[in-house]
């Protein structure tokens, strides 16, 4: 008999622990809000190779039911739903099918469909004719509605906000959950915009000076710059006064220079004031949809985000039209002069169009970027193309002219699928969408790129071929004889975007690269999915109503604003610092790389000889400007931090040595070294992470002072060494900042739906229209629970179906107060975790976790700001805090209860293993 393996009792532990873990996540996974366009499928390729269910993969896209009816669709062009089957339930197990999509356009063969399944085939791609199964919406057992109800039961009250009345479906739901998630994505970026300008004063703790908090677009210009000579209460003319206090103290500081905002360098004062006239009116804006997103105030007018930019002053409304209309003057000012070289080359090359079509297609490409719009990576064709084919493109000789040799390349390629071969295009999209996994599309890739590469393989060499810098140099002195005006029935302008899509375009001063494309790709793919949904509606086959309250008739904009959503996307980027703001952030470089905080401007000055005139003098100047000021990471940690504070910070190496863990090894043995002067390769990751993080405690500024930016031999390689140094102690501190700002974001959105969630009880439970949720947030997480235990008249069917977890609910409400639970709302609303963590980080026993980071830190500022010791509780949590030099889970919780009547979410943002199971943000 074989001998039976015994576990330690701390391994018998960790393992029952972990199947825990695993049995949460299962239910909370079960327990997720019912309504939903795709039921699971039964047949799934195995766990550790799936990236997309296979119903997806076959080519199915939603099964909608209104009624008694099933609306199946599948995939159509783009995001595009192609309408396949009406099924017409006769009774359990009798199902009429009626096909609606014709032969040509169909990607589907719906099979049998009986009470509990609904079998269906791929007519192309992925399992092409073999039978897949998935669950039949429609069967709900021992519910008289064919439409499932949603959990919260707030699925009526949704729609009579939304569209005035309820529907026995479940697609106005799947729309609103659209209309729900850009609320969702637009609280937390405005949130985050409002912390940074507040944090740009510096001036200590946010929540006491939110200037933004009273900026509003109910005053004009006029009256927030002389509130006395209007007709305001006294109170409000106060709070704007302190408010103008801020602003001007703001602009003072310049450090709005680093969003690209700079004064007119002019003697006029008229312009300077129109200046500050527009900053005015963006800031205001921001603050106008801070209030819109982060509280409840649905049926007021003016607080209505997809309206009120219509109905306020029209001074608001130019300054978006100045703001958008300079982005594209700045464009289209002379796009043929400024890309002659590339146009001349084309043209060359192309004979086979117009030289005029050139260049409107060049504009195309350029301005509007239409490749992004293919469903395809034109880049990644590319990229596979010269792996495999085209070694001499990487050569050295190219370095120079890379970027301008890559950039007519993928012009060539797009005007392929654009114009040429439509339907390769079409069939390439089609191939991606049946792909299972990401080794599948890369193949697909691959294959794709093997057959371009006899096509155009002589266009990239002629290509190659004229980048030398006499050909280049040639062409640019060259007359190309063609008038800008070709150009005019292309060119965009402000009057060609609606309101709403010129304000997104104004919150995009505000982020960095990453952040604009997260937030645009965001809104454009919620905004095509309600085009999508209102087209159904629309159609002849399905034809219900679908008229929106007057709140939300944007909506009904929804393809014209995906298309200025993608324009948008497409000329916003993050700004480049405003030049006259470069002695502000030659501070901020220098405080963040070490120095004292407090040195004078004349230092700073001859420091970096910022005053003297002469050839090779500025080396440690360019240096500082070329390797912290214009790295877009210093940027974001000055936004979001404070240099002083950071430098700090980064002297905690257990802190360190954690972010460290989590870049990928590869990137490590790049890191150590380019960083280390003497660097033992053979040395363990442990030894090398290590090594790092000693080098990033001790990183001084008097290590840079002498780096010669002109440099060569030995110099060169200390130079080349210290900007790898730089790089790597901005890119760990920023990694940290950004993933507790991460964090943060999920606390937002759960403060978000709170407060909406909250007006909708309102209008179902008459006991809560009286409550005022400020006045104590976890009211409506007790309410709910109190209704189960009321004759179980409670609506919310997380609590009402699951006694047990609703009884830890309320132990957690019973071991919070309305003074706490105040004070963690305005704590995540305020970025506080971010604002106070050097005072608290470096007490923390363990570092293991961004959550255990957030948290700890986050309940150290609750303890800290509470004064009432008469309940026991807090005493308690404080006491672990001190004691255990961790989190509090008991605490978390506690503070968590408001979310309480969300289960899943109560559940996933208080227990640190279902929080995020995907990883953190890494450096990749």
């Amino acid at each position: 008999m074989a001998k039976k393996n015994k576990m330690k009792p701390r391994e018998l532990r960790e393992a029952q622990k972990k199947a825990r873990q695993l049995k949460a996540a299962e239910i909370n996974n079960n327990a997720a809000p019912a309504i939903a366009a795709m039921p699971a499928a039964e047949v799934i390729a195995p766990a550790a190779e799936k990236k997309k269910s296979s119903v997806k993969a076959a080519g199915m896209k939603s099964i909608l039911v209104s009624e008694n009816k099933m609306y199946i669709t599948s995939f159509g062009k783009g995001n595009s739903a192609v309408l396949e089957y009406e099924v017409d339930k006769v009774d359990d197990n009798d199902y009429n099918q009626t096909q609606l999509s014709s032969k040509d356009n169909s990607n589907i063969e719906l099979g049998d469909v009986n009470e509990v399944n609904i079998t269906f085939s791929s007519k192309h791609g992925f399992e092409s004719g073999v039978e897949i199964n998935t669950s039949n919406p429609t069967h709900r057992s021992g519910e008289s509605s064919p439409v499932r109800g949603d959990m919260l039961g707030l699925k009526s009250e949704l729609e009579k906000r939304f569209f005035g009345k309820t529907f026995d479906d479940n697609i106005h739901i799947q729309l609103i959950y659209n209309i729900l998630d850009i609320e969702k994505i637009l609280a937390v970026y405005v949130t985050n915009i409002v912390y940074a300008l507040n944090n740009m004063l510096g001036e200590g703790d946010e929540s006491n000076y939110d200037f933004m908090g009273y900026l509003s677009t109910f005053n004009t210009y006029k009256v927030f710059t002389n509130p006395n000579g209007s007709t305001l209460s006294d109170d409000k003319k106060e709070n704007i006064r302190k408010s103008l206090s801020k602003f001007n103290a703001l602009l003072k500081t310049k450090r709005l220079g680093y969003f690209g905002l700079e004064e007119p360098k002019t003697k006029d004062t008229r312009a300077s004031e129109a200046y500050k006239k527009r900053v005015y009116h963006m800031l205001a804006i921001v603050g106008q949809i801070r209030q819109c997103v982060f509280h409840d105030k649905s049926g007021a007018k003016r607080f209505d985000l997809y309206s009120f930019i219509n109905n306020i002053y029209p001074e608001y409304r130019d300054t978006l039209d100045y703001l958008v209309d300079e982005r594209f003057d700045s464009i289209n000012k002379g796009f043929i002069q400024g890309n002659k070289v590339n146009i001349s080359l084309l043209i060359d090359m192309m004979k086979g169009y117009e030289a005029d079509d050139i260049i409107r297609l060049y504009y195309d490409f350029i301005v509007l970027k239409s490749q992004k719009n293919l469903g395809f990576s034109i880049k990644k064709l590319r990229e596979k193309m010269l792996d495999e084919y085209g070694f001499r493109f990487k050569d050295k000789q190219y370095d120079y002219v890379r970027s301008k040799m890559y950039k007519l390349m993928d012009f060539l390629l797009f005007c392929n699928y654009y114009r040429n071969d439509v339907v390769a295009g079409e069939s390439l999209v089609r191939k991606l969408r049946f792909s299972m996994t990401d080794d599948e599309k890369e193949g697909i890739y691959a294959d794709e790129a093997a057959k371009l590469w006899g096509k155009f393989r002589n266009d990239f060499e002629n290509i190659a071929d004229h980048m030398n810098g006499d050909v280049i140099k040639e062409l640019g002195k060259a007359d190309m004889g063609f008038d800008e005006k070709i150009l005019d029935s292309e060119k965009k302008n402000a009057s060609d975007l609606l309101y709403f899509s010129k304000m997104i375009y104004m919150l995009t001063y505000f982020l960095d690269g990453k952040e604009i494309n997260d937030l645009l790709t965001t809104l454009i793919s919620k905004f095509d999915n309600i085009k999508e949904f209102l087209k159904i509606m629309k159609s002849s086959a399905v034809n219900v109503e679908c008229e929106l309250t007057a709140g939300y008739k944007l909506f009904n904009d929804s393809q014209r604003i995906t298309n200025e959503l993608f324009i948008v996307k497409n000329i916003a980027s993050m700004r480049k610092p405003a030049a006259s703001a470069k002695l502000t952030m030659f501070r901020d470089a220098l405080t963040i790389l070490g120095i004292d905080d407090k040195i004078t401007d004349d230092r700073i000055s001859e420091i970096l000889k910022l005053k003297e005139k002469g050839k090779g003098i500025h080396g440690l100047r360019n240096f500082i400007t070329n390797n912290v000021i214009e790295s877009s990471r210093f940027v974001y940690l000055i936004k979001y931090a404070n240099a002083q504070k950071i430098r700090e910070v980064a002297k905690n190496e257990k802190v360190v040595m954690f972010v460290l863990g989590g870049i990928p090894d590869t990137q490590i043995e790049r890191y150590y070294k380019s960083c280390v002067e003497f660097p033992d390769m053979n040395s363990s990751l442990k030894a090398k992470r290590s090594e790092l993080a000693r080098m990033i405690k001790n990183i001084s500024f008097e290590d840079f002072k002498d780096v010669k930016q002109q440099a060569k031999g030995r110099e060169n390689v200390a130079k080349e060494r210290a900007k790898a140094v730089i790089g790597l102690y901005l890119t760990v501190m920023y990694l940290l900042v950004k993933n507790l700002v991460n964090v943060n974001a999920r606390y937002v959105i759960a403060i978000h739906c709170l407060e909406r969630d909250f007006g909708l009880y309102k209008e179902i439970i008459p006991e809560l229209a009286s409550k005022n949720l400020k006045n104590d947030y976890r009211i409506l997480s007790q309410m709910l629970c109190e209704l189960c235990d009321d004759r179980d008249k409670s609506p919310n069917l997380f609590l009402k179906k699951n006694k047990r977890l609703r009884k830890c609910v309320e132990v957690d409400i019973n071991n919070a107060d309305s003074s706490m639970t105040r004070k963690y709302r305005n704590c995540i609303a305020h970025l506080t975790v971010v604002r106070e963590l050097k005072e608290y980080i470096g007490d923390i026993y363990a570092v293991d976790s961004y959550f255990s980071i957030y948290h700890y830190v986050m309940q150290r500022c609750i303890t800290k700001r509470e004064n009432d010791t008469k309940q026991e509780e807090k005493i308690k949590y404080e006491d672990n805090l001190l004691k255990n030099h961790g989190y509090t889970k008991d605490f978390v919780k506690a503070l968590n209860s408001p979310f309480g009547y969300n289960i899943p979410r109560f559940k996933n943002l208080s227990i640190e293993q279902l929080f995020d199971r995907n990883e953190y943000l890494t450096e990749k």
